[in-house]
């Protein structure tokens, strides 16, 4: 089939076709008749389904031809229903041994084939009376397809991070921050309130200024808050962003509350926390619509590239479309991100501009994002309305998000690529269109993730309920719909048992279900699932192992998902998910998978929590392609398993060390197999490797230098081991991209072979001592790194210069050293002049230790390169373990307990050298 198998406005229709073809083709023993009857379905669905893909982007509909395409809609999944619970049967036939068992079997398939014959009658019957109401209409329209590879505009990340504050953000900007942080003599805590309707940008600004004056404090968070706030969420969130390390397992708000307070007491203001208390100053800022001419700023930077040039036969068009906008920057964004897909052929703007309706705030948004939802292809608009199972502001993992809609059937099958590399098409493209936010963007402008802004959710929510698309569940209560369940999404913090027992009773033929913040107690029992394709089970308190024991039934399901902390074990009959693509059990208490887990002969993703014991039959998952997490495994067994994994493209692995083998020389073994399996993989095409262990000896450094002969494939590498130096031949791997490598101690030769590998684009480079040389950087090295950090964990300074042309490309530095003096003498010594493409340079000193002239002399240094810096890149300097009031109690307990772990650390870093030097077995 050429189209998704399963889409929002055609529903299951290309799959079912697929289903009936192989019916019919088959060896199901079909009879005369119902075989006739399944070619009659067929023949006739397939071409209402070409008008119902016609249909699909179609902008307004006729009533009557609305009600007929939702009918179809429905009947197909009801008719892949009906089949997929006869082929489910007949998969269980003949599966008991004895002779009882197989008469009894008999019976049961015959009985079933008579029920399957009465249920095929019924659907034919309302074939037939669909197909006589079509006849009564007549409706031809256009559609869409892509092609080719999809990349992320390069424009947008320019456009969420810089470009806003060139097009009206400026002086909101400057006037929000002359707020906040001018001096008086009062101190007292200040609040600023950006108030306007949805569209204008607050959260924009916000972030804008957030981002400029951030590296001013001590410490910073920045929490979005929904409509419907969870105020338990928002004290977790607020602990982590402020990088609290203290325990936020427990419920109680008011602990929350006083370990957030506890915590912001020992901050460099002492008076942070008291403050909190008091009375303070406020500021309104009431947002404005963008001027004429930031509005034309903003529209033809998204349209025309960057350039401000309009062709003169589109400019009265174009103004007309501007002023619709009414200066809200998202319905610019998005009007203009629509246009930017379109020719510059007039007539094709005109259409835009005649179907924008002219209204105020919120409903013209809302009319533009309507417009360019029918514009997009029917394959993404059912990709675009899936969205609607996130909570609101929920970070969306792009990984995830493709992944279920394979599963789901959504993605069309393209000449060259795999499904996922079509899914990330999507992505981009919906990315491009302005509808979905990217964040978390990667050192090569990917975003791993994505937000929706809460308009934009609005209005996919109305779509899936006006096309029984998805059922949102939300608030306490739930209003039973005639219609059927076909995906739900329970986004309830609590729902009485028997409100959720109704829900589960209409979830029997459900096809995603999606469970988020659901705590009861005691959940009632989940049912069978015989069509379900995706079930996702996270933050669920009330669920156990009980619950999931008849999961090996959803003979359909390709996505699982548990991350209940109740759920400890998977059944045995976890094996008979034929289908199932990715199991992801993360965040669960599962401490190990069962055998049958090598029956899953279709399984790409397998995504474990480190301590879960991974089974030796890892070895039959034949189309694995991830594999994280493997810490917990049968040393020897289980890596001899590994080499094959022949379709391995990404693995994350703990090593073992001899503490683990004892005396009876199994070590030598382990290495063994495990160099031959990572050859292996490599030579088949290993793209990511990430490799955590205690290691730091030869057979570290002969492990790497086995990898740059036989993993050319290799795009990221990992190794947490410590090495005494960098192997000469990693410069061999011509595709590495990402590089996380550690040594007891860099010197200058080491970056010399880092900077010529060709195509880093990441490096992470760990010393476990403080350098004792100067580096520099030379010409012509990392010449297209992007994002590069140097972290150093020993005492000391760090001098690190830059020469002429060296990383032409780099945007983003890090690093992180410790300031306390040596006998060495070490000092400070920064030179970054001429890395001309920098952005953002972010420095994190470890204080413990140091002097306060020392630190300050740290700081001294860095601000003075940046401010010879001819772009002026962005500075954030943080400072770590710096205590001003040694003399308070909470304080000498802090001092000593990391005086402990300081002495641990060295003592750690003694045996690691010496280990790497030979003086002592590992």
């Amino acid at each position: 089939m050429d189209g998704p198998l399963a889409s929002a406005s055609t529903g299951v229709m290309n799959s079912l076709l697929t289903n009936l073809s192989a019916m019919v083709e088959g060896e199901y023993g079909l009879l005369g008749a119902m075989k006739s009857d399944i070619v009659f379905l067929r023949d006739e669905l397939s071409s209402m389904n070409a008008l119902l893909e016609k249909l699909a982007t179609a902008e307004r509909l006729d009533l009557q031809v609305k009600v007929w395409r939702d009918n179809i809609r429905e009947l197909s999944y009801d008719i892949e229903d009906c089949i997929d619970v006869f082929v489910h049967n007949l998969s269980h036939g003949g599966a008991k041994e004895g002779f009882l068992n197989k008469i009894i079997d008999k019976i049961k398939r015959l009985w079933s084939g008579y029920q399957i014959a009465s249920q095929i009658q019924d659907l034919k019957a309302r074939v037939v009376e669909e197909s006589e109401r079509r006849s009564r209409y007549k409706y031809d329209g256009g559609s869409a397809s892509i092609v080719g590879k999809v990349e992320i505009d390069p424009r947008l990340p320019a456009l969420y991070v810089e470009a806003e504050k060139l097009v009206g953000m400026g002086g909101p900007m400057q006037e929000v921050m002359g707020w906040l942080m001018k001096e008086d003599s009062t101190q007292e805590l200040r609040v600023v309130s950006i108030v306007g309707f949805g569209g204008l940008g607050k959260t924009t600004l916000a972030n804008q200024v957030y981002n400029r004056i951030k590296g001013q404090f001590d410490c910073t968070a920045f929490v979005p808050v929904s409509r419907s706030p969870v105020m338990k969420k928002i004290l977790l969130v607020l602990l982590a962003e402020l990088g609290s390390k203290t325990n936020t397992s427990h419920d109680d708000e008011r602990q929350l509350i006083n370990e957030l307070r506890a915590y912001l007491q020992d901050k460099r203001h002492s008076d942070v926390a008291k403050s909190c208390c008091s009375s303070y100053e406020g500021y309104t800022h009431n947002i404005q619509p963008l001027s004429d001419q930031d509005s034309s700023m903003l529209f033809y930077n998204r349209v025309f590239q960057g350039q401000q040039f309009c062709p003169p036969h589109l400019q009265e068009v174009s103004l007309k479309i501007i002023q619709k906008c009414r200066g809200m920057p998202l319905a610019i964004n998005t009007i203009a991100s629509l246009l930017a897909n379109k020719s510059d052929a007039i007539d094709q703007w005109e259409q835009v501009r005649d179907s924008m309706v002219s209204g105020i705030n919120s409903e013209l948004v809302r009319d533009i994002l309507l417009l360019s939802y029918y514009d997009l292809p029917y394959h993404l608009q059912s990709c675009f309305l899936y969205l609607s199972i996130f909570p609101e502001d929920c970070k969306i993992q792009k990984e995830k998000l493709i992944w279920r809609w394979i599963a789901e059937g959504f993605i069309t099958d393209a000449m060259g690529q795999t499904l996922e590399q079509t899914g990330d098409n999507y992505f981009n493209d919906l990315i491009n269109r302005s509808l979905i936010e990217p964040i978390d963007l990667a050192y090569d402008g990917t975003a791993r993730a994505c937000r929706i802004h809460d308009m934009v959710l609005d209005l996919i929510i109305s779509l899936c309920a006006e096309q029984n698309f998805v059922t949102i569940i939300e608030g306490q209560t739930y209003k039973c719909s005639a219609n059927k369940i076909r995906r739900v999404s329970l986004l309830s913090r609590f729902l009485e048992n028997d409100v959720l027992q109704e829900i589960m009773n209409k979830c029997s033929q459900v096809r995603s279900l999606i469970r988020f913040h659901v705590v009861n107690k005691e959940a009632p029992q989940l049912p069978v699932f015989h069509c379900l394709r995706v079930l996702v089970l996270r933050c669920t308190c009330g669920l156990g192992n009980q619950h999931i024991k008849h999961i090996g039934s959803s003979m359909q399901l390709k996505y699982l998902e548990i991350g209940c902390p109740s759920i400890t074990e998977l059944p045995e009959r976890i094996g008979d998910l034929q289908y199932l693509q990715t199991l992801d059990i993360h965040g669960s208490k599962i401490e190990k998978l069962p055998a049958t887990i090598g029956s899953l002969k279709n399984l790409v993703r397998l995504l474990v929590d480190f301590n879960i014991e991974l089974p030796d039959e890892i070895g039959n998952l034949q189309a694995l392609r991830i594999l994280s997490h493997a810490y917990s495994y049968d040393s020897v067994k289980f890596v001899e398993e590994l080499r094959r994994l022949t379709n391995l493209r990404s693995l994350h692995i703990k090593l073992h060390d001899s503490n683990e083998f004892g005396d009876h020389g199994g070590m030598p073994k382990y290495q063994e197999a495990l160099g031959s399996s990572l050859s292996v993989l490599g030579k088949h095409g290993l793209q990511s490797l990430q490799i955590d262990s205690n290691y730091c000896s030869s057979s570290a450094y002969r492990l790497m230098d086995l990898l740059c002969c036989n993993a050319a494939f290799l795009r990221k590498l990992c190794n947490q081991s410590y090495l005494t130096k960098l192997p000469q031949r990693i410069q061999s791997l011509v595709n590495l991209a990402h590089f996380d490598i550690r040594l007891t101690c860099i010197k200058q030769e080491d970056l010399c072979i880092l900077g010529a590998i060709p195509s880093l684009l990441f490096a992470m480079l760990t010393s476990l001592e403080a350098p004792a040389e100067r580096l520099s950087i030379g010409r012509h090295q990392f010449c297209y790194l992007k994002e590069f950090v140097f972290r150093s964990y020993g005492e000391g300074g760090l001098r690190m210069v830059t020469e002429q042309e060296a990383m032409p490309d780099l945007r983003r530095l890090h690093l992180d050293f410790r300031a306390k003096e040596t006998e060495s003498k070490v000092g400070f010594e920064f030179s970054f002049v001429h890395v001309k493409e920098l952005e953002h340079l972010r420095v994190t000193i470890d204080c413990y230790m140091a002097t306060r002239t020392r630190v300050e002399a740290a700081e001294a240094a860095i601000r003075n390169t940046i401010t010879n810096h001819p772009g002026h890149p962005i500075l954030q300097i943080e400072r770590t373990r710096e205590y001003s009031k040694p003399e308070d109690e909470d304080t000498r307990e802090m001092v000593l307990r990391d005086c402990t772990t300081y002495n641990e650390i060295q003592q750690e870093h003694s045996r690691k050298r010496k280990c790497c030097e030979g003086q002592l077995p590992y």
